[in-house]
């Protein structure tokens, strides 16, 4: 019994004092933390005095700190180091205590001793280099690091520390040599670490003078060392990061000729220079890839691709040169009459038969070609419909609209839950829209607003609302609408008919036409709420006529007016691609996607957005 209320005793007195002991380090810290030092260090010495304790010593050092007692502080700190002898974070608190001292001499001294002592083991030599980061040493910070590798005997450690000390004190130079230090022995697993140092150090670099010095430095290495891989690998790994497609392009053909690749570098540089806009790269990497032969793996497709890039191109500039669309028509007609017509050719078909109506004037046999698809696809329903819509568009354009909408309705009514039905639905009522159908348009739209396909909705909602925010004005009849395209009409939403007859221009590939009536729409109604809508579409026009700085003035000039309309996303994702695949100008383009993920996070664009932004960042190179 008295054995167990000895231990009951005992028990509730140790509880006692570990309170206690709670309770001044919880009441210490509450007087740091309102700044009441004289307080606190009271306290924390009590505590202190008790037991050498590393969590309370920190609060200790930093309440003396701020009181200034460094005699003091120089006593606490050399008790600690008895304390704990193999802490470097200690060795350097006492450096620094006569630092602030104002003992500059007696601190560098001290600083040194530290690095002097620094034990061989990896642990330590962080502890060490943390330690002189947090008061500022980065000097001493990165000579640890490069004594740290001395006594272990590896030069490849800390590469990631030490690097992000010379950028931080703008050391280009020795960035470089570091990286490069990497791969000097041909070590591929290096490559990674090589390359995430490159991308700190391309980072910030608007006058592109660290990728000069990182680019002419790699050309003399692989110049001295052509049989180290790496250093090719990281060159041409470089030209991309910077877009420089016509040498990358040139290393390309060399390293596929060197290393037996097969055409597939190449071939896969030529679908990121079409990604980027690179239309000319792209078709001379490709033309590369098909010289090689039927032999080569990649020969068929590069024919495909070569096709596509081309198609490309020329769908994306204005004016077109009728010979170039002849000379493409030329090379789909050979292709297909290669490759026969079936479903593993019917990208090419549809596209084929859109060049012919919409760029060569030969709209009758475009129809033809569709029609004997159509036939060939059977029972696949799906392929079928798209070639009804492509053969609906060719109809619109030539002002067959009874037809048009024919062929539009039946493949909304044959997949009415499909993605294929969706478009089919939104392409009948933009018809509807050009023909002035306002209301009949916007109901249709309507209905589209919750489709599946996001893109789909979305412009859906697009025109709804445009039609919506300018009913104020419409007073048609609508018994009176004419059954032909854009008919003069007496009175009746004058800016909105030109703003639709605009469109339909565009969609029939006159632009110069369409410029003229949006710049009407402007005339008519300066001050209305189609404002933004036009300046948009002319910033578009603009970019296929290369105009790239009036089409920027454009862009700007409605994010700042109309940032918060419906088209705001749109028009920063314009711009930022703008700035990303025409103006070259990274840094610009990465802000732009980063404020439309910022401001409109449901956009359809964020996850594009995203995208192209880790891919400017490096992130996926």
């Amino acid at each position: 019994m008295k054995k167990t209320f000895l231990l009951l005793f005992i028990t509730i007195f140790s509880l006692n004092i570990f309170a206690q002991k709670d309770s001044d380090e919880r009441l210490a810290i509450q007087y740091y933390q309102n700044k009441e030092y004289e307080k606190a260090a009271e306290l924390f010495k009590k505590c202190y005095d008790k037991k050498s304790d590393l969590y309370i010593y920190s609060y200790y050092y930093q309440t003396l700190l701020e009181l200034q007692r460094y005699k003091d502080l120089e006593k606490v700190v050399k008790k600690q180091q008895q304390a704990l002898p193999s802490s470097q974070r200690v060795k350097v608190d006492l450096a620094y205590v006569y630092e602030r001292a104002g003992q500059p001499d007696k601190a560098q001294k001290e600083y040194q001793r530290c690095l002097n002592d620094m034990p061989a083991r990896e642990n330590a030599i962080k502890e060490l280099y943390n330690a002189y980061l947090v008061r500022g040493q980065k000097e001493f910070a990165a000579e640890a690091l490069i004594k740290g590798r001395k006594l272990l005997k590896n030069n490849k450690l800390f590469s990631k520390e030490l690097t992000k000390i010379y950028i931080q004190t703008n050391q280009p130079s020795k960035v470089v040599d570091e990286a490069l230090a990497l791969v000097a022995d041909n070590d591929v697993t290096y490559l990674d670490d090589a390359e995430a140092i490159i991308q700190d150090l391309l980072a910030d670099d608007e006058d592109h003078q660290n990728y000069l010095t990182l680019k002419t430095v790699l050309q003399r290495n692989t110049q001295k060392e052509p049989n180290n891989n790496c250093y090719m690998y990281l060159l041409y790994w470089l030209y991309l990061i910077h877009k420089d497609y016509d040498a990358a392009l040139t290393m390309a053909k060399s390293m596929d000729k060197r290393y037996k690749e097969d055409g597939e570098r190449v071939f896969k540089l030529a679908q990121v220079m079409s990604e980027n806009r690179n239309y000319d790269g792209a078709i001379e990497a490709l033309n590369y890839v098909i010289s090689k032969g039927s032999k080569c793996d990649y020969f068929t497709s590069a024919k495909y691709e070569l096709l596509n890039v081309k198609y490309k191109k020329l769908t994306s500039s204005y004016p077109v040169r009728m010979a170039d669309a002849m000379n493409l028509e030329s090379e789909f007609r050979k292709l297909l009459n290669e490759y026969g017509l079936h479903s593993g050719t019917s990208e090419w078909v549809r596209k084929y038969a859109h060049l012919l109506a919409f760029y060569v004037n030969k709209a009758d046999q475009a129809t033809e070609i569709l029609n004997n698809a159509i036939v060939a696809a059977g029972r696949d329903a799906r392929e079928k419909a798209l070639y009804k819509i492509d053969l609906a568009d060719i109809q619109l354009f030539t002002g067959d609209i009874w037809e048009a909408t024919l062929n539009y309705s039946q493949v909304e009514k044959d997949l009415p839950n499909d993605t294929i039905g969706h478009l089919a639905k939104y392409k009948n009522a933009k018809l509807s829209f050009y023909i002035g159908e306002f209301a009949w348009a916007k109901n249709q739209l309507d209905v589209l607003s919750a489709a599946t396909s996001k893109l789909i909705a979305n412009d859906a909602l697009y025109f709804s609302l445009l039609i919506s925010d300018n009913e104020e004005d419409e007073d048609e009849d609508e018994d009176t609408v004419s059954t032909s395209l854009f008919a003069e009409q007496q009175g009746g939403n004058q800016p909105l008919r030109y703003y639709a007859k605009a469109d339909f221009l565009i969609f029939q590939n006159k632009d110069d036409e369409a410029m003229q009536y949006l710049d009407s729409v402007l005339l008519v109604s300066p001050l209305g709420k189609l404002a933004d809508d036009v300046y948009y579409q002319k910033a578009k026009l603009l970019i296929k006529k290369k105009d790239y700085l009036g089409a920027e003035e454009l862009l700007q000039k409605v994010l700042t007016r109309y940032g918060d309309d419906i088209l705001g996303d749109d028009v920063a994702f314009t711009l930022a691609e703008l700035y990303d695949y025409y103006l070259k100008d990274n840094q610009k383009a990465m802000e732009c996607y980063q404020t439309l993920m910022r401001n409109y996070p449901g956009s359809v664009f964020v996850v594009d957005a995203r995208k192209r932004y880790r891919e400017l960042r490096g992130d996926f190179n």
